[in-house]
């Protein structure tokens, strides 16, 4: 189904009603995402192996003298 074809003042008042809607929209998902890096942070196991194209790896290892690592996990 086509939206309705109407008249510019029209479409103003609802695209102004829209954006309203959208900047709350963004807001709270801007303070979920604050939320979320204020969560508290849990200490890892190092001993933990796992498993790559290598074979079974040390976590420690797996950093490669980084300070940080990126996981992504994809399904």
């Amino acid at each position: 189904m086509t939206p309705d074809v109407v008249d510019r003042e029209t479409w103003l008042r609802a695209r102004a009603a829209l954006l309203t809607r959208e900047k709350a929209h963004t807001r709270e998902g801007d303070a979920i995402a604050a939320a979320r890096r204020r969560l508290p942070m849990v200490e890892v196991n190092a001993a933990v192996e796992l498993v790559g194209p290598a074979g079974p790896t040390p976590l420690h290892d797996i950093f490669e003298g980084r300070d940080q690592l990126l996981v992504c996990k994809h399904m």
